[in-house]
C-alpha cells in the first residue's frame, strides 16, 4: 500500500510539473494578460535575416507586439511578408514606417517603428485588403551597404578611368610634363636674383603708390581751389560780356543815328561843292556875278 501510495503521489506530481510547464511556455510565448491584438502586414525590401517569429515589435522603443508570420511575398519574391500583431489601442498613424534593427552589431533582431503624422488619421485597411499595410524604410546595415556596394561601383570605375587615361602615349604625356616642370624650376632657380630684383622694384612701386595715395587729397584740394577759382574768374567773364553788350546796344541805340545823320549831311555838302564846282567850271564869272537868274516865263 505505502508503495502503491509513493507512485501515485510520483504520478500526481509529474502530472502538476507538466502543466505547469505547458502553461509556463503558453505564457512566454503568447501570453496569457488577456491583451487582445491588432494584425499589420509588413513588406520588407531587403533580408531580414535574423528576425523570428515571436520577434519583438517596438515603437519608439517601447514593446507594443510581435511578429506573428514571416514568409516570402509569392506576387514577388524580392519581398518578405511579415505580419505583425500589435496591442489594441496602440496608435498606428498614415505615414509610419518599419525598419529593422539589432539590439547591438550581432544581437536579436526586431522590427522598430517610427514616424507617423497624427493629423494624417489612423492607420486602416485599404479597400480589398484584409490587414493595414505599415511602410517599410531600409535598415542601418541596409543602408551601410548600399553605400558599399556604390563605393565599390565608384571605385571600380575610377579604377578603370584611371587604366584607360594612363595609357602608353598618356603615360609619355605625363612623363614629358614633368620634365618641363623640373625644366621650369631649373630657370626659376637660376633667375632668382633676377626675381628678387624684381619683387624689390615692385615694393618700391608700392611704397611710390602709397606716397602718392597720401598725397593725392592735397592735390585734390587743389584742384577744387583752382576750378573754385575758374568759376570765379568764368563769372566775371561773364559778367564783362554783358556789359560789353550793353555798351554795343547803347552804341548802337544812340551813336549810330546820328552818325548815319552826319554821314547823310556829309554826302549833301561834297553834292553842293560838286554842284558849285561844276558851275565854277562852265563859267568861272560866275564867282564875280553870282549865278544867273533864270529867264522869266511867259507873263512874268
Amino acid at each position: 500500500m505505502e508503495t502503491t501510495a509513493h507512485y501515485t503521489r510520483v504520478g500526481l506530481f509529474v502530472i502538476i510539473f507538466t502543466v505547469i510547464l505547458i502553461i509556463g511556455g503558453l505564457w512566454l510565448s503568447v501570453g496569457l494578460s488577456g491583451k487582445s491584438y491588432n494584425t499589420y502586414v509588413v513588406y520588407m525590401h531587403e533580408s531580414v535575416s535574423g528576425l523570428s517569429i515571436k520577434a519583438p515589435v517596438k515603437y519608439n522603443g517601447v514593446e507594443i507586439g510581435y511578429v506573428n508570420e514571416i514568409d516570402l511575398y509569392r506576387k514577388d519574391p524580392q519581398k518578405v511578408r511579415l505580419l505583425l500583431s500589435i496591442q489594441d489601442g496602440t496608435p498606428i498613424y498614415n505615414g509610419t514606417k518599419a525598419i529593422l534593427e539589432t539590439q547591438g552589431l550581432t544581437g536579436i533582431a526586431y522590427l522598430e517603428l517610427k514616424g507617423g503624422v497624427v493629423s494624417q488619421g489612423l492607420l486602416v485597411a485599404k479597400k480589398g485588403k484584409k490587414y493595414p499595410e505599415i511602410g517599410s524604410a531600409p535598415s542601418l546595415l541596409f543602408r551601410l551597404d548600399s553605400a558599399l556596394d556604390n563605393l565599390t561601383t565608384n571605385i571600380r570605375d575610377i579604377s578603370s578611368s584611371l587604366k584607360d587615361f594612363l595609357n602608353p602615349e598618356n603615360a609619355q604625356a605625363v612623363k614629358n610634363t614633368l620634365q618641363n616642370f623640373s625644366s621650369i624650376s631649373d630657370d626659376l632657380h637660376r633667375n632668382s636674383v633676377k626675381l628678387d630684383q624684381i619683387i624689390d622694384n615692385a615694393q618700391i612701386t608700392l611704397k611710390n603708390t602709397a606716397t602718392a595715395s597720401e598725397e593725392l587729397p592735397s592735390v585734390l584740394t587743389s584742384i577744387k581751389q583752382s576750378s573754385n577759382q575758374l568759376a570765379a574768374s568764368a563769372s566775371k567773364a561773364n559778367i564783362l560780356l554783358s556789359n560789353g553788350a550793353t555798351a554795343m546796344q547803347t552804341v548802337n541805340n544812340q551813336l549810330m543815328p546820328q552818325i548815319i545823320s552826319s554821314m547823310t549831311n556829309i554826302q549833301d555838302i561834297i553834292g553842293n561843292v560838286k554842284s558849285v564846282s561844276q558851275q565854277m567850271s562852265d563859267d568861272p564869272s560866275v564867282i564875280i556875278r553870282g549865278k544867273v537868274p533864270a529867264p522869266a516865263g511867259p507873263g512874268e
